[in-house]
This record gives C-alpha cells, structure tokens and sequence, in this order.
C-alpha cells in the first residue's frame, strides 16, 4: 500500500529523559521467547525512522499524533451508472458508518471510491488513503504498521501492537480512512473498527467482509446503457442505433468482460483508426466509421495502440511491463535510461494503457501482454540498476520509488549474474528500503549483496553484506537481546553508502567485547546515505583526522573496565585527544565536530564521577553496566565524527 495522505511530517518524537528509561543503564525485561515485540519494564519497543535516522520507541503511546490532513479529491472524472451506489456509500460514511464496497478485480470498485472521496473533501473531510504497495502482503499486522504510519508521520520497523494502538488513538475522532483492495476476513475487519473507533472506513475488497452487511455493496457490471453512454463521452459522439452497429458495440462489451477500463481503451483504439481520422465532415454524427470485428481482442486493441506509442513512451511501457511495479514519472528517465522518458505519462495514459492513482502509472493487463506480443526487449536490469543508483545517491533526486523496484532490478542483475552491479546497487537500496520501513526488502536486498560479493569475490563486500544481513535480521525478526541491545543508539551516522560497510566491521569489532549487550547495535545506524561535508585534502584525510581516529579507536575493551573510575580516565583521555586533534584541523567543521564531541566526553565523565558506583549493587553487575555505558559513547565517538573524518571508518 502507498499513502496518499502527503509525505511524512513533523519532528521525532524527543526520547525521555528519565534516568530509569534512558542511556545504556536502563532496566532490559526480555519476556517470553525471541520472537514478538520486545519489552522493556512496562513498555514495548519498536523502531522508527524519522528525521534521517532510527530511533526507539517503547510503544506508539510515546508518539505524538499528527495532524490528519484533508482528505484528497481526486481529478474529476465521469462515472457512468453509479450514482446510485456513490450516494449511498456517502450517505452511510457521513452517519459514521464504515462501508464497503466488494466485487472482482477492475470491475470499477476504485473509481466509485474516489467518487466518494470527492464529495467528502467537498465537505473538508480530513483522512488517509491506503494503496496497495508492491510485493507487500496485506495482512492485519501490516494494516496496523501501515495505519500507524499514516496518523504518527514515521516509518515502523516492526509490528505495531494492537492493543497500544487502540489507547493512542482512542482521542481521534472524525478521521475517514480508505483502503484499497482490502483482503483481510471478517474477523480482521472487525477488529480494526474496534481499534479504530473514532474512524469511518471504506474498504475495497473482493468479497463481503464488513461485519455490517447492510453497508457491504457489491459493486455490479456496467449495464448496457451504461457502457454506451460511457463510450460515447470517451468519442465525444451521441452514439445512435447504426453508429453502434458499425463499432460492433455488442460484441466490444462482451469483450470487455464487464471492465470500464477496457471500454475507454476500445475508444481510444477507435480513434486510432485511419478510418476514423479520414471519416468525412459531412459523416452524421452518431454514425462513425465500421470497425473490422476481427480486431476487437482488448489485447488486440492495446497492441495497435502501443506499436503507435513515441519511442519516449514505448520504453516506459515497457519498462512497467518489465519490473511489473508502479512508477512515479519522475522515475521513468532512471529506469529507462532515456532521458525524453519524463514525459511520457500523459501520453500512455491518453492511450489508456496504464492506470494513474497517487502520483504513479500502472500498466494495463492488456497492455503487459501486448508488450509480449510484440516480443519488445525488456529493460536492461544493469541500465536500470545505473539509473537508481545514481538517483538515489543525488542530494536533489526524487522521492524514492517503490523499494519493491529496487529488489526486482537486484534479483534481475543476479539471475544475470552481473555481481559487481548487484553489490553496488544494494548499497544504495538496502539503506533506501529501511528508511521506507520496508525492513522485510532490505534484508532480502542485503541476501542478494552477499550472494554477489560470494560469487564476485568481494571480500571487504561480503563482510559487509554477513554483518548487515545479520543485525538487520535480528531488528526485524524479534531477536530480543539483540535489539533491546540497541536501544543506546538513538540516531543513525551520517556517512556516505561506500562507508557503510566500514562502520558495520568497525561496530563488530566493538561488539566482541559483549556480544549480548552489543549484537544489534549494527541495526539502527544505517540510514540513507548522505555525502561527506568535508573536503580531503592533498593527503586524503583532513588535518587533525589521523589524531582523531588514533584517540577514539579503543586499545582497551569496554569489559576491561569495572568501575566508573576506569570509564571517567578513559572518558577524560579521548576528550584530551579530540582537543589535541582539533588544534591541529585546519578544516572549521572538522575542529567544530572534535571540540563538540571533547566537550561531550569531558561532561560525562564528569556527570558519571559525580555519580559514583552503588555500593549495593554487585561488582560484576556494575562492571556490565559500566561496559554498556562504555560502548555506548565509543560509538557516538564514530556517529559524530566520521561525517568530518570518514578515515575513521577504515
């Protein structure tokens, strides 16, 4: 599914800063088995990406609401015998109501939504609208995250719990909420009204399954009259007894198997037709040109109507046709490799040979098997994998496509066995699918880099890909030492994607001091990647770098510290460090960035000697606690300054 409620907004939620919930010392409850949410006293964690960076949440009741924004009228666009049932679908939403209407696939269920959509925004309505989003099952567990993004403004990395959900939205009233193609039971459909109480939802969905049948609409074939009237608007004619006869209506909507989207394609096939734009002016009105019955296959009219396309156009189709995933227009010239290609969406859409809904085109089944039919090349993986790559790493690129694209293209280049490909693009990908909260395709996308750097013979790569796929694993599929070790990380480095990797060896070599504390620590610093600030010098490395990377790369482990005197010399020796290193940085963000983080170093050594060590908690406990605390700063160490010095990533 895809929001078309507007891009996320608003600032991450500020952490707390009670002591009892904040920091590496925190109190960490692991209930039950490794799978499930993880626990943490009374709450339950999750992690969200929000302002360019992961962060934890205990539960979504830490998170402000955002405001709903108004819900989106469509483009106006004629329906032909539905006013009846749009009516009543408004009628029943506007008594706090929820709807649905049900029927199979292309039958028109969509246009009647956004009919109703209309007249709701009519009344400034506010709300959220859900699509369906590539290679994502539509299950309640990702209902729930998908619903949870929409009214929190932030990407969830994992299930959100119902219960929790249900009290932070128990406050929302007046809210309207669509999903389209819908697939959950009757049972599951209830419960998300009882989740959702202060909410009137419409849902589009093969079958009935809206526990109130009195509001489940069944959604019938265009009638006859209908599909006349419906031909005639796209024609701009007033077709009479013999102008249909000469089209071969009859059999045209047999043909189009009770779906409208085929009716207007068979239009824009008609106006094609050299017939048609040689027919005479003298010509009556209502009688157009007759049409040859042997061409009237939908999949016929789509082909004519393809082989027609500009070249710009015909690439896009097949383009679509070739990763079968939705595309933003701004994507086409990427993904083609043609740079004419942005602007080919109003002509393929003119053509009615895809769809367009929330900001993307969507071919056509007719239009797919058309493209076979004319045995067209697909779309290079390695033209399009240089595309998005480059995309994805400029500062002014797009709003990322579907991540589901970007595995596609991944799984294109290694059944092609283009290893060095695949490796580059999953560097760029794997970080643009978390950010998107599509953990699931991340770690997929990071199998496919490591199968790559195995058969590449990429070693730093595969070292890479082993590390990301297993911390990313561990956040993902419940591993709950593993990510509650996690929750001293509460902002992702910004570093650039070639550096990546670097960071994941330079955090394993961290983690071998206490691999429970420290096991998926990995998985919450990667984010998108950005570009290094600073400009080397001559040399490679900015003056005072070299200084720095020798101070903060620990010659002791954490666990070699057992009381807060040894954390407070080691605090105070990497601030005496960091201050030498900036004296020497002739760069103003390179010493800006070393005396921030000396500073830093200096007042929690402070803070944490002032603290002093219980007496009446266990020498082995405090040690534990004290490696924790450790660890923690060592790596806001890397975070804060490998954007300045990125050699301290090598």
């Amino acid at each position: 599914m895809s929001g078309e409620a507007g891009p996320l907004d608003g600032p991450a939620a500020q952490m707390s800063q009670d002591p009892a919930r904040s920091g590496a010392e925190r109190s960490i409850v692991v209930h039950g088995d490794v799978q499930g949410n993880v626990s943490t006293g009374d709450y339950t964690l999750n992690v969200i990406y929000a302002d360019g960076k992961f962060v934890e949440t205990e539960s979504v009741l830490e998170l402000p609401l955002r405001e709903t924004p108004p819900l989106r009228a469509p483009a106006q666009a004629d329906l032909f015998g539905r006013d009846e049932i749009v009516e009543q679908a408004f009628r029943q939403l506007t008594e706090g109501t929820s709807v649905q209407l049900y029927g199979p696939a292309d039958i028109g269920k969509k246009a009647i939504a956004e009919a109703v959509h209309r007249k709701l925004a009519a009344q400034g309505q506010r709300g959220h609208v859900l699509s369906p989003r590539a290679g994502e099952t539509g299950t309640l567990e990702i209902l729930y995250q998908r619903l949870a993004e929409a009214f929190f403004g932030k990407s969830f990395l994992r299930g959100v719990d119902e219960t929790m959900l249900h009290e932070a939205v128990a406050d929302v009233s007046d809210v309207h909420v669509t999903v389209f193609d819908c697939e959950l039971g009757r049972e599951d459909v209830a419960r998300v009204l009882h989740t959702f109480p202060g909410c009137t939802f419409l849902f589009t969905s093969p079958y009935p399954t809206l526990p109130d049948t009195a509001a489940a609409h069944q959604v019938q074939p265009l009638a006859r009259a209908a599909a006349i009237e419906l031909l005639s608007s796209e024609l701009g004619l007033a077709l009479g007894p013999v102008g249909l006869q000469n089209l071969q209506f009859d059999h045209a909507y047999r043909m189009a198997d009770d779906k409208p989207q085929r009716l207007r394609q068979y239009a824009e096939f008609i106006k094609g037709s050299d017939q048609w734009r040689a027919r005479a002016a003298r010509e009556p009105h209502d009688q157009p040109p007759p049409v040859d019955p042997d061409r009237l296959s939908p999949r016929h009219q789509a082909e004519a109507l393809a082989v027609a396309l500009s070249e710009p156009a015909r690439s896009v189709l097949v383009a679509l046709a070739t990763f079968g995933v939705p595309l933003p227009a701004a994507w086409f010239a990427p993904v083609t490799g043609d740079p004419r290609a942005a602007d080919a969406g109003p002509e393929l859409y003119d053509r009615r040979l895809v769809t367009y809904s929330a900001g993307t085109y969507q071919i056509t089944e007719d239009a797919a098997a058309a493209v076979r039919n004319q045995n067209w090349a697909p779309t290079a993986a390695a033209t399009a994998a240089e595309g998005l790559t480059a995309a994805l790493a400029a500062k002014a690129g797009p709003p990322g496509p579907d991540p589901y694209l970007l595995l596609i293209v991944a799984r294109a280049l290694s059944e092609t066995q283009q290893w060095v490909l695949v490796s580059r693009l999953v560097k760029t990908a794997a970080p643009t699918a978390l950010a998107a909260g599509r953990g699931q395709i991340a770690l997929r996308l990071y199998v496919l880099g490591k199968v790559a750097a195995t058969h590449g013979g990429m070693t730093k790569d595969l070292k890479y890909y082993v590390s990301a796929e297993e911390q990313i694993s561990n956040l993902l599929k419940g591993d709950k030492l593993a990510v509650a070790a996690a929750l001293a990380l509460v902002a992702a480095p910004v570093v650039p994607t070639a550096k990546i990797g670097s960071l994941f060896s330079y955090l394993a070599k961290l983690a071998t001091a206490n691999t429970a504390a420290t096991a998926g620590t990995a998985a919450v610093v990667v984010a998108a990647a950005t570009t290094v600030v600073v400009v080397a010098s001559g040399s490679g490395v900015p003056a005072g770098c070299d200084e720095a990377k020798q101070i903060i790369v620990a010659k002791s482990q954490p666990t070699e510290m057992r009381a807060t005197k040894d954390f407070v010399a080691r605090s105070r020796q990497v601030a005496s460090g960091l201050n030498a290193a900036a004296a020497k940085a002739t760069d103003a963000k390179v010493k800006s960035a070393l005396q921030s983080r000396a500073n830093e170093r200096n007042s929690v050594a402070d803070a944490k000697e002032r603290e002093g060590d219980d007496p009446d908690i266990h020498p082995d406990v405090v040690a534990a606690l004290i490696a924790g605390k450790a660890l923690h700063e060592e790596i806001k160490d890397v975070q804060e300054i490998s954007p300045v010095c990125s050699n301290v990533l090598e």
